[in-house]
């Protein structure tokens, strides 16, 4: 004989069904999404086993975002239901909302998604548990991240082309080096005027990328040329208008450069 758990999970709460072999409904219940509410659920479930006496204790979850994780850790974890030969699956909702269309007449209570995914346990072949998902949940975890870095970082950048029109409109045009680069970034920061960027000494303009490229900038003159050909061609802008995108400048260069640590960090933790 088996014991069949169905769980219909939240952010908040944990509907419960608990279903035998034949289908009966022995027990129906809501707890707590949290650490006390799941021991609750596992000392029911424990009463349960007690009075059923069954050989094992199959419980089901949707993998539904992050909700369903912390519970399904719990109970497959917990060596009192270990010792009942418990196993929890996590299920792909595709397979319950599939399951569930057989079920049209079933009247719609509180408990009627537990219910179904407990009757999805019990007719079986349902390979994937939870350890499966434990070897690979902080994987998971470092690349969703890293994806969401990668996307704010083209955000950025694009709010960075943005000011930098206003700035220099005709930069990207006339400067054929990296606009990220930390020569380039440098210079910005240094929040000088069109003019003041114009009537620099070239060599001046080129020792200055040198020296914020370490050294690796390649060609500074000609690039020192690109610069005060774009700043002298760009169109002019009011002081107060002018300090403005200064700062939005900075702050979007600050941006990007704290996202790339970021990355950077989550690199080293995937490798």
């Amino acid at each position: 004989m088996k014991l069949f758990v169905g769980i219909d999970v939240s952010s908040a709460d944990l509907k419960v069904c608990a279903m035998n072999i034949d289908g009966d409904t022995l027990d129906a219940f809501t707890v707590p999404n949290n650490y006390d509410g799941a021991t609750y659920l596992r000392d029911k479930l424990l009463s349960l086993a007690d009075k059923e006496t069954p050989k094992e204790i199959h419980i089901g979850l949707e993998s539904t975002s992050v909700y369903s994780w912390h519970p399904a850790m719990f109970l497959h974890e917990d060596s009192s239901l270990q010792e009942r030969g418990t196993k929890v699956f996590t299920i792909n909702p595709k397979l319950i909302s599939k399951f569930r269309e057989a079920y049209s007449d079933l009247d719609k209570t509180d408990y009627v998604d537990a219910w179904i995914i407990a009757d999805r346990l019990r007719f079986g072949r349902l390979p994937m548990t939870v350890v499966l998902q434990e070897q690979y949940i902080a994987l998971q975890r470092l690349t969703r991240m890293r994806f969401h870095l990668v996307h704010n970082l083209t955000r950025e950048k694009q709010y960075f082309l943005q000011h930098l029109f206003f700035k220099c409109s005709a930069f990207t045009s006339e400067v054929e080096s990296d606009v990220f680069g930390h020569a380039i970034t440098e210079l910005l920061l240094e929040q000088y005027s069109l003019d003041e960027i114009g009537s620099m000494e070239l060599a001046d303009l080129a020792d200055h990328l040198k020296e914020k490229g370490r050294n690796r900038f390649p060609d500074p003159e000609k690039v020192a040329k690109c610069i005060q050909k774009a700043a002298r061609s760009s169109y002019r802008l009011s002081k107060c208008v002018e300090d403005t995108i200064d700062i939005l400048l900075a702050t979007s260069i600050e941006s990007i450069r704290a996202i790339k640590q970021q990355i950077k960090q989550i690199d080293e933790a995937i490798v």
